[in-house]
């Protein structure tokens, strides 16, 4: 008895497992079609492509020369001769110190040393009056020595003396501070009365040369093959509206390990001062020659700034991968890291697509837009927008 019921337990425990493995189990028609669905894209080739791209980077203005002018002594400070926004040539008295201390020592000065040189030349002339009387025996060897070194410390002593006056006169002269070259009062930094000392230094007046202005901007060392000290630099102010042609003075030889960029200087005619120091610049280098580059279409390319992304052709999925891209024109973009020359990427539409999306490919590949040629464009008048 106790047999029979173990096995009817043990055959109803079997019959539940079966009818719950049905229950998890999707109807066959549906699985099919899940395993059906795949996205239909287009892709296109990224084909290696010569290219004339300019470098573009952005920067902010700042004066082609500046100076804070700090006194060459000490001293109180008897006027300030300018004001905040004044145009000076270069030379011009911009502060005057108190000169009168320095009138007195270069008075000092002049009488130590004519006196000191009338002690000399007193010497000079006994020595020369007892030489001859030495080789007659009447002046011993000793006595001439010994007035011939009296004749050498007054000379000594005058040559100092002569130092001493004009390093006083100098001072007189360093009572005014001066322009060290043209350009605009930028700040006035102290008041009359004040006193200014050499050390630590007295900043009296900043002055900025306005007449052009430089803008230092970092570019990637895959970038710096397409540009030299020369070339022409199109700088745009979108804060004004406007844009002004220049050149790169400067490319400095050493990289930055953490960001791969080198410095790169470029200078901006602004004869009309209307560009002002500060101002956030965007900047576009003329490239030397062509350069061979990976080109796929914008239309491929998703994400913003430092996120950007292709999906690639990976059998009948998509593997989306990050990249690094630069503008080439507004139909293409050139891919500087994450992409090879023949891989297959979808042309567009990827917003429905992502990580792993099993898609399928319709009708022939796109035509790959030609890049467009650069259109010659006059050379802007000073402050205008080419």
């Amino acid at each position: 008895m106790k047999a029979r019921v173990l096995i009817a337990i043990l055959l109803g425990l079997t019959g539940c497992g079966d009818k719950a493995d049905k229950l998890t189990q999707l109807p066959a028609a549906e699985t099919a079609t899940q395993q059906a669905e795949a996205v239909s894209v287009q892709a296109v080739a990224a084909k290696l492509e010569n290219v004339a791209r300019a470098v573009r980077a952005n920067g902010t203005s700042e004066p082609a020369r500046e100076a804070d002018l700090s006194p060459q002594m000490t001293a109180r400070i008897s006027a300030i001769t300018v004001k905040e926004g004044d145009k000076v040539k270069a030379g011009a008295v911009l502060a005057r110190l108190d000169s009168m201390e320095a009138g007195l020592r270069v008075e000092s000065t002049a009488a130590n040393a004519s006196s000191t040189q009338t002690q000399y030349e007193l010497a000079k002339a006994e020595y020369e009056r007892l030489a001859p009387l030495a080789e007659k025996g009447t002046v011993t060897a000793q006595q001439l020595q010994r007035l011939a070194s009296q004749r050498d410390a007054l000379k000594a002593a005058s040559d100092a003396a002569r130092v001493g006056q004009a390093d006083a006169a100098r001072n007189v002269t360093n009572t005014n501070v001066r322009a060290p070259f043209a350009g605009i009062v930028s700040k006035v930094l102290s008041e009359v009365g004040e006193v200014a000392t050499m050390v630590p230094a007295t900043v009296i007046v900043r002055l900025v040369d306005m007449s052009s202005i430089d803008v230092r901007v970092p570019v990637h060392e895959r970038e710096l093959g397409r540009i030299a000290v020369g070339s022409k630099v199109i700088a745009t102010f979108p804060s004004m509206n406007e844009s002004a042609e220049g050149v790169v003075t400067f490319i400095s030889p050493e990289i930055d390990p953490r960001t791969r960029s080198a410095e790169v200087v470029t200078r901006v005619p602004n004869p009309n001062n209307s560009f002002r120091a500060g101002m956030f610049t965007e900047i576009s280098i003329e490239p030397r020659k062509a350069q061979e580059s990976l080109v796929v279409p914008r239309s491929a390319v998703g994400g913003a700034g430092d996120n950007r992304y292709v999906f690639v052709i990976s059998g009948d999925a998509v593997e989306q991968r990050k990249v690094r891209i630069s503008t080439v024109d507004s139909k293409n973009v050139e891919v500087l890291e994450g992409l090879k020359a023949d891989e297959h990427v979808v042309a567009e539409g990827i917003g429905r697509l992502s990580n792993g999306t099993r898609v399928k490919l319709s009708g022939a590949e796109p035509a790959q837009a030609e890049p467009e040629k650069p259109v010659e464009q006059p050379a802007p008048s000073d402050g205008a927008k080419p």
